[in-house]
């Protein structure tokens, strides 16, 4: 059995977290081929045995990676979601159960203290598992029924809101107040609606931003001056983050209430939230 905390100590051990420093792709790869070395692991011979993979993966993705990234990684039920997600060319599930699962291990103060970017990590390493795969040459890391590599794209949001969320979570700091108040709402209540309220200018819009930087959530956020504020234009961009997120089926024109259960049944238990921002512009 392979033991995901050994690797990630080596990896501590030969590439330590990089703070305030450039590292080279020299000094990565001397790091990752120290690494793989002490592993007894040839790099540059891939075997097809998944957790082997698996292992090269997280060796080339760990290097000079902060250490709350690299706990998350020592568990061995990020590997069972990740092949999981893999095998079923569902990335974002992967997203999803690692944010359950952070959030239910107390995992989760340690990397938004270390400002990490959970789904760009996660995007990352699934990327570089792919490119350990493609080495590999075997045929079992290819999806039926096309028979190719899974496509690992994390990138949730809107192209209309990008820049948006880019704008209010640069600067961004404070108000863990509101995000404790919301995780509380989402641990106790089994659905429902959360409500943030307040003056022009206090921060709503920045708050709702903040959270789905972190959560990668769906989302919409309502411009009255852009004319983005009009129902036909909410649910069709809800109907698209949802059926990109859940790989639903037949559900170009469904209706909110027919999408809603349509992605309760791909949940299985889990929570979906969704952030609409501005409602008073409605």
């Amino acid at each position: 059995m392979i033991e995901f905390a050994a690797i990630t100590s080596l990896i501590s051990k030969y590439a330590p977290q990089a703070s305030q420093i450039i590292i080279k792709q020299a000094q990565k790869n001397e790091a990752i081929i120290k690494v793989l070395q002490e592993l007894k692991l040839n790099p540059t011979e891939i075997p097809d045995d998944v957790d082997t993979v698996y292992v090269y993966a997280l060796v080339t993705y760990g290097v000079f990676k902060p250490e709350p990234i690299l706990k998350l990684f020592r568990e061995k039920v990020t590997k069972d979601y990740f092949w999981s997600a893999y095998t079923n060319n569902t990335p974002f599930k992967f997203v999803e159960n690692i944010r359950q699962f952070i959030d239910s291990n107390g995992l989760d103060t340690d990397i938004r203290k270390a400002n990490i970017n959970i789904s760009a990590e996660l995007e990352e390493f699934g990327e570089i598992f792919i490119s350990v795969a493609k080495r590999s040459t075997s045929a079992k890391f290819l999806i039926p029924p096309d028979q190719t590599y899974p496509h690992w794209d994390l990138d949730v949001y809107p192209k209309e809101f990008k820049a948006l969320i880019s704008e209010k979570t640069r600067l961004f700091c404070g108000r863990e107040f509101v995000f404790e108040a919301i995780r509380d709402f989402l641990e106790n209540e089994k659905k429902g609606y959360f409500t943030v309220i307040g003056d022009a200018g206090m921060g709503k819009s920045a708050i709702a931003a903040q959270f789905v930087s972190f959560y990668k959530c769906p989302c919409y956020f309502n411009v009255f001056t852009e004319g983005r504020n009009k129902t036909e234009k909410f649910l069709a961009s809800i109907r698209q983050q949802l059926i990109k997120r859940y790989s639903l089926k037949n559900a170009e024109t469904d209706n909110l209430q027919t999408l809603l259960q349509k992605t309760s049944e791909e949940l299985k238990g889990q929570k979906l939230v969704i952030v609409v921002d501005a409602l008073d512009e409605v």
